[in-house]
């Protein structure tokens, strides 16, 4: 089912809102004032990260990349190596900076906190292209997985052990 951008892009950015917002509560709360400012700044590079998924999501579609109902990628190897990708990132020390606390409810910490989670989970966020796009059961793995690592004590292997089972899915998918 082909879609237009604007319609694509507010599907990204609203997935991209009901995901992370979970994980970023509990330092959220935490702040004493700036929550909104906080807030928006977090959100904005995931609001970009939203648009340019909603060009990559109309590109593998008209290239014939995506499957048009479940929305992953019709290509194995592609969806392996997205897989593969996402499952390495987790135990880059990337990662770890990002399970940091907020230190100001303020737009440029958000902003800061916001590039910083980019930057560590995007391309966990692509894994809906793997899977599906609108596979809820990914969204949901997703959601907890970001939550968990957020709110789990550090010495908790769960960034090495989400790693260790993409990694191993992108395998399994590759051969």
């Amino acid at each position: 089912m082909h879609q237009g951008l604007a319609p694509l892009f507010v599907m990204w950015a609203a997935m991209m809102v009901v995901m992370m917002a979970p994980a970023m509560a509990p330092s959220l709360l935490k702040l004493a004032r700036g929550r909104g400012a906080f807030l928006a700044g977090f959100l904005a590079p995931w609001i970009a990260f939203s648009f340019a998924a909603a060009v990559l999501q109309m590109q593998l579609h008209a290239s014939g990349l995506l499957d048009h109902h479940s929305g992953a990628l019709t290509h194995p190897w592609l969806a392996a190596a997205l897989l593969v990708a996402a499952g390495a990132l987790q135990f880059t020390p990337l990662k770890r900076a990002c399970r940091g606390v907020p230190a100001e409810g303020s737009l440029r910490c958000g902003l800061r906190t916001g590039a910083l989670s980019l930057a560590s989970c995007g391309v966990l966020m692509l894994v809906p292209f793997a899977t599906g796009v609108m596979n809820l059961w990914t969204m949901a793995l997703l959601t907890a997985l970001l939550f968990v690592e957020r709110v789990a004590p550090p010495r908790w292997p769960v960034s090495g052990l989400a790693g260790a089972l993409l990694t191993g899915a992108g395998v399994w998918l590759a051969v």
